[in-house]
């Protein structure tokens, strides 16, 4: 069982090569649960997101994944990669199942989102808006060195950095040179 409060809020210096190949390992594995679950129709696709996916940002050695589904297969998808992969499942809402796992002594937060889904949009533009931006890149390894160094409580950690996060879809929406294959959301 994987308690995602178990782990420190402890950051280190970036590893995107490392990060990168475990990311694909992972995605690699659910892609194959999932076809041999007879329930690879219902993924549309596989993300790196979260601070491990962008070059140079400090981040927890955790590499999250979301993964996009039918809006009808959170459920069995989620379930699936529990029993076949292992880790504890939360049922956060009916669109949001995220999966905490540990992998070869990596952890992992493979979230599956229903595709209609606020939630993957908003770690995608995140992600690529602080790939883009070295400038926010910074901002945000400042916040969360912050947030880390004042608290050990996961939820007031990923509270305290929500008010930056509406600031990223906002830059997402406004500046021209980014751009969606889909409407940029807020943070609800």
């Amino acid at each position: 069982m994987v308690d995602p409060n178990d782990d420190p809020i402890e950051l280190v210096p970036s590893r995107y090569d490392t990060w990168r190949e475990r990311f694909g390992a992972e995605r690699d594995r659910v892609r194959e649960t999932l076809r041999a679950g007879n329930l690879e129709s219902a993924l549309e696709r596989i993300e790196h997101v979260g601070s491990t996916a962008v070059p140079g940002l400090p981040a927890k050695d955790i590499v999250d994944l979301d993964v996009v589904v039918t809006d009808d297969a959170v459920a069995p998808v989620s379930r699936t990669l529990e029993t076949e992969l292992g880790g504890t499942r939360t049922e956060n809402s009916d669109e949001w199942h995220p999966l905490f796992r540990r992998e070869n002594g990596q952890r992992f937060n493979v979230h599956v989102f229903a595709a209609s889904a606020d939630g993957w949009r908003i770690s995608v533009v995140t992600r690529d808006v602080l790939a883009s931006r070295p400038d926010l890149r910074e901002e945000y390894a400042a916040l969360k060195r912050d947030l880390a160094g004042g608290t050990e409580d996961l939820t007031e950690y990923s509270v305290g950095k929500t008010a930056f996060v509406e600031r990223v879809l906002e830059v997402a929406r406004t500046d021209e040179a980014l751009s969606f294959a889909f409407e940029v959301p807020t943070v609800e």
